[in-house]
Parts: C-alpha cells; structure tokens; sequence
C-alpha cells in the first residue's frame, strides 16, 4: 500500500514537472506602420492550441522547443516563424496580400478602399458569389445573393427608367425613376446593361446608404451597382482562363393555372348564346372573327346543320384543350450556350487583357438571341510615376421572333380567349386558326379573287422576321500620375455609342401582308380584275435608336500618414458628361424586296381608300415617323475625404453639386450640394477591449443626402419632329411642357453600422439599421393650363415619404476539416409610406383597391399597399354583399364611388397590408469535401399580401379568363353556406364584379420560400507539364427549383401571378485556365 502512495505521489510530481516545462511564448503583431493588428489568429504546428493577438499582444503555451507558428489574418499574407528561444518577445510584422486585398476591395467608382477604410454602407459580390449563377445578364446574378437588393415581380408601373425591376433598401420615389444608378468601370452606364457579359465581370459593389452614393450626387438616390470588369496586373505570367456551358431551359408549364374545361366553357358559350349576347358580332359589318362553337350554335338554328351535326362538332370540341397542342408543337426546351476566353498578363510596365466572349440562345419558341464581346484592356508606365490606361469594349447582339405566344395564337380579335381552339392538325401539321375575320366570310369573300385570308401560326413566323441588331462600343482612356508622396492626379475619358437597329419583314405570304392587301384591294365584280392598292410585295417595317455618351472627369487624389497616426485619404475633382438620343420608329417601305435593285415603293400615302370589308375609306398605314432628340448634359464637382487617428477613429464626408440642363433654371441658379458626413471608431483596437471570443467590432454611423432625377423632365418644353407622309408636311409634337422650378428628388438617409467577426472569422457579418426621408419627390400638381393648353397638371416636386429598414448580414464557417461547411445570411427589413402628397391623391375607393402592382401614394400607408373592400358574404340568391354606414349592402355603385373620407365612417373597406415583402433575404449552405463543392441557396420574402386570380365574369365573357374559381360559383340556394364566388348572372354588372374581384376574400398571404438554385462543381489541378492546362473546374447548375413553402393554401407562386413560373434550368459547364 505505501508503495502505491509512493508510486501516485511520484506520477504527480512528474505530471507537474512536466507541466512545468511548458514554455510561454509572447509577442505583437502589427502591420507595416506599426499598427498593432488586433483578431490575428496565433497557431501550434500540431494545431492543438490557438491564441488571438490583441492591442497589447498575445501569448501561447509551447510544449516543447523547436516549434512552429503560423500567423494569419485577414487581408495579410499568412507568415510561419520557427521558435527556438521562448525568452525572445516576438515582434511579427505581416505585409497586405494584395491578391486578398483585391478580393475585398469596395470600388465606389471614384476610388478603391479596403473595408476598414469606409463609414459608408455597401455589399461586395465577389467573382465566385457570381459564377454560382449562370444566366446571361449580370444583374440577374445579384438576386439572392446581395444584401438590400430586391427584385420586385409583378410590377407594373409608369415610372422612367424602370427596366431592371430591382431595388435597393426599399424605394426612394413616388413618380421618379426607380432603377439605381449603373456604374461600369468608374462611369454611368448609359445603354442597355444586358449587353455586359457576366464572364467579363469582376466584381460588382452595391452602395446603399446617401454616404456612399452622395458622391454620385442627383441620380444616386436608389443606391448604385458599381460593376467592375477584370483588368491584367503588373509582374503577371501570361494567363488565360477559359468558360464554356450549355443551359437547358425547360418549357413554361401552361396548365400551372388551372382553368374551367373546354366543356364547361362551350356551355357558358351556349348560354350567352341563348341570351342574344353574340348578336351583335354575328351582324358586324366589319366580320370579326367568331368562336367556333357560336358558329355552329348559329348554323344550327339557321338550319344548315342538323342537331346531329351540330352535336357531333361540339362534342369534338368540348374534348380540344389548346394548352396541350401549343406545349406539344409550339414549344421546346430552350438551350443557351456560352463560350468565353480570357486571355491576361504583365511585365514590369505593362498590364494587359484580351478577352472574348460568345452566347447563342434559342428559346423555347425558337426565337434566338447571340451576343459576342470583344474587349481589349492596357495599362502601360512610360516613366516611374505615370501610368496611362486605354480599353475598348465592343458588343454586338442579334435577336429575332420566334413562334407566335401561346396568347396570340389563341386569341380572336384580340381580345376574346377560346381555350378550345384547334392551333394544329392531328399530326401537328400547319392548319387555318381562326384570328381577326369570320372565317365563314373569309371563306368566300372575293370569290377567290383574293389573296387567302386566313391565318396559319404554325408557318406565319417563317414569312414575318422580326430582327434588332444592337452595337455597342465602349472605349476610355485614362492618365494617373504620382505629383509628390501621397497626391496624384487623374485625368479619364469615355466615350460610349449604342446602335439599336430593328427590321421587320412580312413576305407576301404572311398574315401582316396578306391581310394588309385583301384589306385595300379592289375587286372589279364585272370583270373579275382586283386593283391592288398595296403592291404584292413584301413590307418592311424599320426602327432605329441611337446612343452617345461623352464622360470627361478629373480627380486629384491624396493619401498619406503622417507620423504613424494621422492618415488623410481625400479626392477632389470635377466631371462633364454629355448624352444625346434619338429615336425613329414607324418607317414602313410596301413592295419589298431584298435585291435593292428591284425594291420600289411608292405609293400615295394623302389619299383615302375604302375597306374591302367595310366600305370605309381611310388612310394607308404610312408609318410616319418622329424624330425626338434628347441632350442630357451634366457639369458636377465633387470632393470626398477622410481623416483616420490611430488606424481606429475615422471621420468622413463628401459634397457634391449638380448642375444640368434637365433641372429648371431656377433650381441651377442655386447652391444646393448634395453632401454626407459618417463617423468610424475601430472599438476592437482599443486598449480596454479584451474580447477573445469577438476580436474584430467596429461602429460607424452616417448620414447624408443623395438625389433622383427624371431624365425625361427638362426645364424647357420637350417635343419631337418628323414628317407626316399623308400631307407631306412638318410636323412637331409637344409632349411635355416646362417647369423652371424643376428640381432633382432629395432622399435623406441615416446609417447606423456594427461589422464584427468572432475568433478565427468562424463568424463575421454586419448589422445595419437606417432611415430615409424622401423629399422635393416627383407628383403630379395642378397647373394653369391656358399658358400651354396642354392640359391641367404638371410633374413638381411637391411629395415625401419616409422609410427604415434593417440589413444583417453573416457568414460563419461551421465545420473546418476534411469536410468543410459555410452559411452565408441575408436578412433584410424595409417599410417605406407616403407622409405628402399635393397632388391628385387617390380620394375614391376605387383608386385605392388595387393589386398592388403599382406604386400607390396614400398618405400614412406604404407605396406598395394593398386595401380591399369589406367581406359580407353571399346572400341566398348568390349577390356578394359589401358595408355602407357599417351595415350589410348590396349597393355596389355607392360602394366603389365612396370617397375615402366617407369609408372611415361608414366602414366600407380595409387596409390590409404591403404587397412588396416587409422581410426578404436568403440562405446559402456550401459544402466542400476535396475538390468537391455543393452549394444551395433558399429565398425567402415575409409579410405581404397579394389579390389571388380569381373570377371575374366580365373578364371570362369579354375576353375568355376562366379562372377555375367558376366551377366553385353559387349555383342554387343554399351554395352560399358552402362558397363565397358570387352566381353569374346576365346581364353583368361590372360594379358588381368590380367589387367581388376587390373584395378581402380574395386577399392572400403571399409569404414563401423557395430553392432558387444549387450549384455542383469538382475542381483538380494538373501537374503534368506536357498539358497545357494548371486547373480545371467541372460544374453542374440548377435554378428556378420551385418553392418549399407557401403561406397561402391555393398553391399560388407569389411570383408568377401573371402567368407560369419561370421553367427551371439547368446547366453543365467548365472551366479552365493555361
């Protein structure tokens, strides 16, 4: 036993010996400037123990000498230091990796800085977050991915410059623009952004609060996209990166919105029938086309069919659904293909790039789409403080019209949908459609003296091509040269050239040309001899566009420490930009042809012709064309500064004045800059902070004023000229009148930031909270007509509104082995509402309910606001019921016209909610084993409302929308227990369906979440150097996989309310580089 003690006794003496042997070892870890870094991750060889510096430094426990540790930090280059003496305080200097550096650099258009160098509010969207996407334009790319950016669907406004449907925290304009501003390479981008190959971009910066977008002054008040393309470096070995994939687009599935049966709608259409309600089209002098089971309803009981017959065709009928023949012969699985060749390199004084790039797209009903890039980038240092920089960008695309849209094709004068409609024989062989005429006149009109009169969908498009052709070039020049340490001075030029050309040629065996001719032709009943008014040749229709834009800016720059703690990084400059447009459409040329030699047109366009049909005479289509002529012209000075005090206090501003000629006299005559001001403070770099598990914490507050300008308003009267080809005269259109007081829209924004990143970046992110007021905003007043006699309102600036928001923003890396796994999170808050609004508000209820596609000003309500009338249920005959004076009503012409005045006493609808997502974001999980990486990304939007497609009666007899909802109408009493469709009743009522359709009951949740792509990719290196290849990566696509979960119990998509979600797609692809 006393051994066993002694045994014991010398195992713990020899464990605390041992114990004791471990060495600590101290030191600091600073930068270049001597700046302590603070969050840099000290670790062993055998990675059992991690220490985290701090201001003060940091110390970590070595079992045994010689070892080993490696220092590393974000933006730094990552240095090994092997410790032979644990006496030795360590004094670790790191250097700034610049290809790091690269990857994380904010580009504000005017200047690049690192993270801890902004106050400002922005998103970064890196190379790799870009290529997990592989659709064709880039801004596509950024849904999903970028924190603050919305893309709104379904919407459906009149505002300009509203072509890209996305939003940056939240609108910023009742009446205004609604795009932010485009930045490629450091200047606005004027032309079409589609024309931008992804595979030639970089990286893409989002601004987002007024202190980052300030410096773009009067359009930067919906944030701005600063897209940056890839340059060649300095020092740089010839590298050449290769991408090639092929996307499958599926076919839009148009049975995803149920609707009634064939059958169900033939008896609708016998009912109408029986009621006369056809009459009227049957008797039409101008023979519009008829549905064909109303013919055979009026062949029938003129006697010409026997019930049998009659019987037998609308049997065969009932049995036709049309959607099933367009899926099986008008459309086909869309494939896209995309080559793209980066070839870059570098020596002591020049940088260059030569890139290349190819896409051709055939789309599901065979319309095409090429694109090819060519793009040449060269830095060149003539001497050692100079350097001139000089590129061109060249883009030309081509597309052209496929097959007929599922609506065209089955729509009778336009407007009328007969789902039962045959659109092709049994073997999908071209037939007859009916389409504009009555085909049982068609048949014989002219006695076969015409030309054949019917419309054939299937062929048509062969016979009318419709081409645009776009040609872009993008070329600048720029000169950088070092004055003295720290100041340089920087001289850049752009011009840009957008050509969009549109040609459509209709032979004289398509429909348009056929259908033109017969119209005017004049048939000799005597003789037989048709007059051909419209020569028998084909007909081309032109349209054109044209873009210049000329950018000229100069900037001193200046950046410099002065004894180790005070660093000034500021620029100061001034910028000249010129824009100028023109538009021509509506040139038609008659009797047509390629061959330039034998294309003649000229026909007598003052004269009037009567109609084949009806006798009526008018006018040729003569396609006279207007010739409007934009100049946009901007003078700006800018200035931007900065002021940092121990690398970890750092005061910020910008002030920026616009002056142009689309802002009224009045307005450039004042000193109104746009201005920000924004505070940093590093908290984690100070003394008292002594926080291991969160080594990296820094605030920022800011605040600021940006602006939004409506290109189409000038401060002159704006009109258009051309020549009337009917008179041969001059003619000139005004199309808006003058406003001298116009002003940009002001938007004020507060900004409120904590970044933050916990011990080895396992988690890092950002929390933001702001607030914008919206003034001077765009709306329409009332205005003294008699100056203009144009009519009685104007666009002044004379609205506000307000809006908050959150954007949380985080990354962590789960598991960090063999198997490594990432989560990147989007969380985005935003609620904007009108606080004035002077002009004509929306005082009837009518004007309020809405679907919530379009921008509604409602004083205390948000901008996107659905409001519905009050639910009464049915009563015992089917009426839906509504509230007047807060009883049950059945007035629905009091009802709609009630003012909103009124309906706050008398309780006659509700406010329901936003139709826009009060909480948005997304969910990226990526999964990394070996070469191997799997990443998926989940959506998700919260807290909004949509009206559900419902019946509406007035659409389904006017113009053939069955919405499923009629098989649930009532029908008998009692139904009204048991549905809440009101019966169909005839005659229609459209106060009646006007107020069913704006009811709450058909107001849903329109919450989801859905798997908006997965992204599969194997990458491996190749060491055999008789391959020319060092990487190549293998990747596999999905997009547009559907939703995982819905709110709303109808199986509605939020997001495809208009028609079939998008197809999903999928592709496979490579890349490589040399």
């Amino acid at each position: 036993m006393k051994q066993k003690f002694i045994t014991v006794i010398l195992t713990m003496l020899c464990l605390q010996y041992s114990y004791a042997q471990n060495s600590i070892i101290k030191g600091k870890v600073t930068g270049k400037n001597g700046a302590a870094i603070i969050g840099a991750t000290i670790q062993r060889a055998d990675g059992k123990n991690t220490a985290i510096s701090s201001s003060e430094g940091f110390q970590i426990a070595i079992p045994q000498l010689p070892e080993t540790l490696t220092i590393s930090y974000v933006g730094y280059q990552t240095k090994k230091i092997k410790i032979t003496d644990a006496s030795v305080f360590l004094n670790i200097v790191l250097v700034e990796d610049s290809s790091q550096l690269e990857d994380v650099a904010i580009n504000t258009g005017y200047q690049k800085l690192k993270p801890n160098e902004v106050n400002g509010s922005y998103v970064v969207i890196d190379n790799k977050t870009l290529n997990q996407q592989s659709s064709l334009d880039i801004l596509s790319r950024l849904n999903g991915v970028t924190s603050s950016l919305l893309v709104n669907v379904g919407k459906s406004n009149p505002n300009p410059q509203n072509g890209t449907g996305i939003t940056i925290r939240g609108l910023s304009t009742i009446n205004g623009p609604l795009d932010p501003l485009i930045v490629v390479d450091n200047f606005i981008f004027s032309g079409d952004i589609s024309t931008i190959n992804p595979n030639d971009v970089e990286s893409v910066t989002v601004l987002k609060d007024a202190a980052a977008t300030s410096i773009w002054g009067a359009r930067a008040g919906n944030g701005v996209i600063v897209i940056t393309t890839k340059k060649g470096n300095f020092n740089q070995k010839t590298k050449i990166d290769f991408n090639s994939n092929i996307t499958f687009t599926g076919k839009p599935d148009l049975f995803y919105r149920p609707q009634i049966s064939s059958s169900d709608y033939i008896d609708m259409e016998q009912f109408l029938y029986n009621q006369g309600f056809y009459n009227s089209l049957l008797t039409n002098k101008g023979q519009p086309a008829i549905p064909p089971a109303v013919l055979v309803f009026q062949e029938k009981q003129n006697g010409l069919i026997s019930a049998e017959d009659s019987a037998a065709q609308i049997n065969a009928m009932k049995q036709n659904d049309n959607r099933s023949q367009y899926m099986k012969y008008y459309e086909r699985e869309g494939v896209t293909q995309q080559y793209a060749l980066n070839l870059r390199g570098g020596s002591n004084n020049i940088a260059w790039l030569v890139s290349g790039d190819y896409d051709k797209s055939i789309g599901n009903q065979k319309n095409e789409y090429n694109r090819m890039n060519l793009r040449f980038e060269n830095t060149y240092r003539p001497i050692k403080n100079m350097s001139i920089n000089a590129g061109v960008y060249y883009t030309y695309t081509t597309s052209k019209d496929g097959l007929p849209s599922y609506s065209n094709v089955t729509t009778l004068n336009g407007n009328l949908y007969v789902p039962y409609l045959n659109i092709a024989g049994p073997n999908g062989e071209s037939i007859a459609v009916p389409y504009r005429y009555n085909t049982n006149y068609i048949d014989t009109a002219g006695a076969g003296k015409l030309l054949d009169w019917n419309y054939y969908p299937l062929d048509d498009y062969k016979h009318n091509v419709s081409k645009t052709n776009v040609e872009e070039l993008t070329a600048h020049i720029g000169l950088d040269y070092h004055i003295v340490k720290g100041l340089n001075v920087s001289l850049l030029y752009q011009y840009q050239r957008q050509n969009t050309m549109s040609n459509s040629v209709a032979d004289t065996a398509s429909y348009y040309t056929r259908d033109l001719i017969n119209t005017y032709s004049q048939l000799n009943r005597a003789t037989g001899v048709v007059k051909y008014i419209i020569p028998l040749g084909g007909i081309l229709s032109k349209s054109y566009a044209s873009l210049y834009a000329y950018n000229f800016r100069g900037q001193l720059s200046f950046d410099r420490t002065f004894n180790g703690k005070h660093r000034i990084n500021a620029i100061a400059g001034m910028e000249v930009r010129n824009e100028w447009t023109q538009d021509a459409s509506g040139e038609t040329f008659y009797n047509y042809n390629a061959d330039p030699t034998t294309f003649t047109s000229s026909l007598d366009f003052s004269g009037t012709y009567p109609n084949f049909i009806t006798g009526a005479n008018s006018h040729l289509p003569s396609g006279a064309s207007l010739l409007p002529e934009t100049d946009n012209r901007f003078v700006s000075f800018f200035s931007n500064a900065s002021y940092t005090y121990k690398d970890r206090y750092i005061l910020s501003g910008s002030v920026r004045r616009d002056g142009a000629n689309v802002f009224g006299a009045n307005t450039n005559d004042r000193w109104k800059p746009l201005w920000s001001a924004g505070l940093g403070w590093e908290i984690s770099k100070e003394k008292f902070y002594r926080s291991n598990w969160l080594p990296y914490l820094r605030f920022s507050a800011t605040y600021g004023v940006s602006g939004n300008v409506d290109l189409s308003k000038t401060a002159l009267p704006i009109g258009g000229t051309g020549v009337n080809k009917q008179t041969g005269f001059v003619i000139e259109k005004i199309s808006s009148i003058n406003n001298p007081d116009l002003s940009w829209e002001r938007s004020y924004q507060t900004n409120f930031r904590v970044d933050f990143a916990s011990a080895k970046n396992i988690v890092r992110g950002s929390l933001e909270y702001y607030r914008k007021r919206g003034t001077n905003l765009y709306a329409q007043t009332p205005y003294d007509y008699t100056a203009w006699g144009l009519n009685e309102t104007i666009t002044a600036n004379v609205a506000d509104m307000k809006g908050q928001g959150v954007d949380v923003v985080l990354h962590s890396e789960n598991l960090d082995r063999k198997l490594k796994w990432s989560t990147d999170f989007l969380f985005n808050y935003n609620r904007a509402i009108t606080t004035e609004y002077y002009g004509n508000a929306a005082t009837n209820i009518a004007k309020f309910i809405g679907h919530g596609n379009i921008i509604q000003p409602i004083i205390g309500k948000p901008l996107y606001g659905i409001a519905a009338y009050k639910w009464g249920g049915l009563d015992a005959q089917g009426n839906p019921r509504g509230y007047l004076d807060d009883t049950l009503s059945e007035d629905y012409t009091a009802i709609i016209h009630s003012t909103l005045q009124d309906t706050l006493n008398r309780g006659s609808y509700k406010y329901i909610g936003s139709a826009s997502p009060d909480y948005f974001g997304s969910i990226m999980n990526t999964f990394a084993f070996k070469g191997f990486e799997l990443s998926f990304n989940i959506i998700y939007k919260f807290h909004y409302y949509l009206f559900k497609p419902s019946i509406s009666y007035t659409a389904l007899v006017n113009n053939g929308i069955a919405n499923i909802d009629y098989n649930k109408r009532w029908q008998q009493p009692g139904d009204e227990h048991k549905t809440n469709v009101p019966s169909f009743v005839y005659p229609l009522n459209s106060n009646r369906e006007a107020f069913y359709t704006g009811s709450e009951v058909n107001v849903i949740k329109a919450d989801h979440i859905r798997l908006q792509f997965v992204n599969l990719s194997y990458s491996f290196a190749l060491h055999n150097p008789r391959l020319p290849f060092r990487n190549i990566n293998l990747y596999v696509n999905a997009a547009n996989l559907g939703i995982l979960w819905r709110a709303n119990k109808d199986h509605i998509d939020p997001d495809a309310i208009g028609g079939a979600p998008n197809p999903k797609v999928y592709t496979v692809g490579l890349r490589t580089n040399f």
